[in-house]
């Protein structure tokens, strides 16, 4: 009896041992990892200090400025659709999404790291100047774009309505560059057109309609609803949705377009993160 309860208490010993081993293991490898963020930290305060002190125009460069400039590049290393907007350059995101922006009317992205035009806006300089689809910017004014972000970009190419900015495209399919100097616009984006690029929404003779939707902005299901009203009233019987080019915009209103075509209920889009509940 007595061999029995002490093997018994050396199981129970052994059990506990474990336990806390494994938790004083978990514990120790997440201070672990804790401490590798704080190191880091501490190499970027060293180093943004060794900046501040004995770089040779320190008098020209703030804490703001260096400390932005590490969360560009930051985000920016991550992929091509990451990137730290200043609160100026978010404001510029607002007014593209809400349609209305003085520039010359086109939607930037980068491809491989070159700053390349998603598409031209119908009826804007840009496009009247025959700026196309795939075509890098490579100069504005006289400035080289290499490195450039699309908003670093937007900060060259808006401006007042009236004024001029020439810039230096490359054609990757020719390998052709050109000039293209446009007087900006005040530029107003309806995201949804029919085939001549107007809002007037025709019919075709076989009784199908076309709509095209150029991006997802704040209004672009509201614009919708009006153009498939507009073509129902003259007796569609059919639909021809074009998505070309379209650079995306905001989910909320892709989900509310995919609705006035889908099922209830269909999933649309779905998001994975590093937090398996979200």
């Amino acid at each position: 009896m007595k061999r029995r309860l002490a093997y018994t208490a050396l199981l129970t010993a052994l059990g506990v041992n474990l336990f806390f081993g494994a938790r004083v293991y978990l514990h120790s490898e997440e201070v672990s990892r804790q401490n590798d963020v704080y190191d880091q930290l501490h190499l970027f305060a060293q180093v943004l200090a060794r900046v501040s002190e004995d770089y040779v125009d320190r008098d020209k460069v703030s804490y703001e400025a260096l400390i932005r400039g590490a969360l560009r590049g930051m985000l920016n290393s991550l992929d091509p659709h990451s990137e730290f907007l200043e609160p100026r350059k978010y404001e510029d995101l607002r007014s593209d999404t809400e349609g209305k922006f003085g520039g010359i009317g086109i939607q930037l992205g980068t491809r491989q790291g070159v700053l390349t035009v998603i598409a031209p806006i119908e009826g804007t300089p840009a496009y009247e100047a025959g700026v196309l689809s795939g075509d890098q910017i490579i100069r504005i004014g006289d400035k080289s774009t290499e490195g450039f972000t699309p908003a670093d970009a937007v900060d060259l190419l808006r401006g007042d309505p009236g004024t001029e900015v020439t810039f230096t495209t490359l054609r990757p399919a020719t390998g052709a560059t050109r000039d293209v100097t446009v007087t900006r616009a005040d530029i107003k984006v309806d995201s949804v057109k029919d085939t001549n690029g107007s809002t007037r929404f025709p019919l075709g003779d076989d009784g199908i309609g076309y709509i095209r939707i150029n991006q997802f902005g704040e209004q672009t299901s509201d614009e919708l609803d009006r153009a498939l009203a507009a073509l129902g009233k003259a007796g569609m019987k059919g639909l021809i949705l074009d998505l070309r080019d379209n650079p995306g915009g905001l989910l909320d209103q892709a989900a509310k377009v995919c609705g006035r075509f889908l099922p209830p209920k269909t999933l649309v889009v779905s998001t994975e993160g590093p937090d398996p509940k979200e």
